[in-house]
């Protein structure tokens, strides 16, 4: 274990992109521990920002939390609203606040985003994340299917959207962590376990400075 990031609380958050096993639940939470920060993750599949500040139960495709790297169980598949994030920072106390969020804000398969949903999605994100620190990852490229629709052109806009307009978050943009048309799927959207491991590794990477430099600043106690 390398202690690059020995005392840093580091608190994930976002949808199946961190609900499953072989997913980045798996990939984040390994890397960041072995790099000394203690990691809690919570996964909630299909939520969206604002469902992390108002309890909105989703159709129970998956909830799931990893406490460190322990091993991963199956995920809760009864619906679930995720657990509200003031409650997680008042109970986890973290440095940084790491939000994986992007997809299910993008309307994939319509015509339009409607920016001003998404606008209010992030906000009510942002705002009770209040002073603790943030890094906001946004979404990276899929695949065409006709179940989801998502599109490198649709990924392209709510990646550039979302860039302003996560602050203070710093904003980690997948789509330009990796090549477009690098990244499997097993179904337009989510991404087979290689290429989980090779955007986790990329978000580990494209990270690190950051959390190095704020695995010394004091937990925020709220607004």
């Amino acid at each position: 274990m390398s202690a690059l990031l020995a005392g840093l609380t580091l608190l994930i958050i976002g949808d199946s992109h961190v609900t499953f096993k072989d997913s980045l639940l798996s990939v984040l939470p390994d890397e960041f521990s072995r790099q000394g920060a203690k990691v809690v993750t919570y996964g909630v599949c299909s939520s969206t920002a604002a469902d992390w500040v108002v309890p909105n139960p989703n159709n129970g495709c998956g909830a799931a939390e990893r406490i460190g790297d322990a091993p991963i169980g199956a995920p809760n598949m009864k619906p679930a609203s995720p657990p509200p994030i003031s409650d997680l920072v008042a109970k986890w106390h973290p440095n940084v606040v790491m939000v994986i969020l992007g997809d299910t804000m993008a309307a994939y398969g319509q015509a339009s985003v409607s920016k001003d949903w998404v606008d209010e999605q992030v906000k009510t994100l942002t705002y009770a994340i209040g002073k603790t620190a943030c890094i906001w990852v946004g979404p990276t490229w899929g695949q065409f299917s006709p179940r989801y629709g998502k599109t490198d052109q649709r990924a392209t806009e709510m990646a550039t959207f979302l860039k302003g307009e996560v602050t203070p978050c710093t904003y980690v943009d997948g789509t330009a962590l990796l090549k477009q048309g690098s990244v499997n799927t097993i179904d337009g959207i989510h991404a087979t376990p290689e290429s989980y491991k090779v955007w986790g590794n990329a978000i580990v990477q494209a990270t690190l400075p950051e959390l190095e430099k704020l695995k010394d600043a004091p937990p925020a106690t709220g607004q």
